[in-house]
């Protein structure tokens, strides 16, 4: 088969140089694809490329957050040209920001923390008074890899924040700050309809952040049923097929789905685990046959 990595990353990138890797390993002929390279055309009411045409009957999107409009468009079109899509476009357009995110996940009975999202100064202040005062956790909507993320512990910094970010283009999240003692963060790994892998995650000192990227610790761990559950609703009720769901379970037990990335990295997981993880996104996206619409 072949198979384009859709991804603004040379082949160098972690993700990009193992899924090629895999792929082929598999037999398989697997190419970069930058979002740049594609013109994605209408003529004759056609659907097609032109230029250098993208020559793939599967593609795998490997853009996070970052995901821009143009990027995000190319998605759409390689699905309306009749190629097999993984994650799909819908999908990643609940995914990519957060809060849609949440709206979704809660409207289908998916755990998700308390939350609000607010434009301005007044009601972020609001937003705090309702979830009991600071501490209070922050994030940007489209933020990834543990950026965008802080706690908010005094009203100097609220108002510093609030003059520094263009909140009534972007908006921001607020949820009541559980503090690391105590807590479980969990990732887990959705492909299809299983959780191949699952870690969890303890905050450096002096952060409350569990994320790899900020320095966190990942264990490998045999996710609990229940959690399991969790992710692979989560990732279903989204529409998505590959995903890395993240779980915190507080000192009480329960347990909450805080992020669904539809393009998630798979470096820790692998050497944390030992397994191809590569090896098993292109095993499952080459297991179907391509699809149209």
């Amino acid at each position: 088969m072949h198979i384009g990595i859709l991804s603004a990353r040379s082949q160098r990138y972690h993700p990009n140089r193992r899924l090629i890797e895999a792929g082929s390993k598999l037999g398989h002929k697997v190419r970069l694809i930058h979002p740049g390279q594609c013109i994605a055309s209408i003529l004759s009411e056609r659907i097609g490329f032109s230029g250098r045409k993208p020559d793939v009957s599967i593609l795998i999107p490997r853009i996070g957050a970052s995901i821009n409009e143009y990027a995000l468009a190319a998605v759409r079109h390689f699905q309306q040209a009749g190629v097999r899509v993984v994650n799909r476009f819908e999908s990643i357009l609940l995914a990519r920001n957060k809060f849609c995110c949440m709206q979704t996940l809660a409207s289908l009975g998916v755990s998700v923390p308390d939350s609000l999202f607010v434009s301005n100064l007044k009601n972020l202040e609001t937003a705090i008074e309702k979830l009991g005062g600071f501490p209070v956790v922050v994030k940007t909507p489209s933020g990834r890899q543990g950026s965008g993320v802080m706690v908010l512990e005094s009203r100097p910094v609220v108002e510093f924040l609030a003059s520094n970010l263009t909140l009534s283009v972007t908006g921001l999240i607020v949820q009541r700050y559980i503090p690391a003692k105590g807590r479980r963060d969990i990732r887990a790994f959705v492909l299809g309809e299983d959780v191949i892998a699952a870690v969890e995650l303890l905050p450096p000192r002096g952060d409350f952040r569990a994320n790899v990227h900020v320095g966190g610790k990942a264990t490998p761990i045999k996710i609990e049923p229940r959690l399991a559950e969790l992710a692979l609703n989560a990732t279903r009720v989204l529409g998505l097929e590959i995903s890395g769901t993240d779980i915190l379970v507080d000192s009480t037990g329960h347990a909450s789905v805080i992020e669904v990335n539809y393009s998630p990295g798979f470096r820790g997981l692998e050497a944390s685990t030992g397994l191809d993880i590569a090896l098993k996104i292109i095993e499952h996206a080459a297991g179907y046959k391509t699809g149209g619409n």
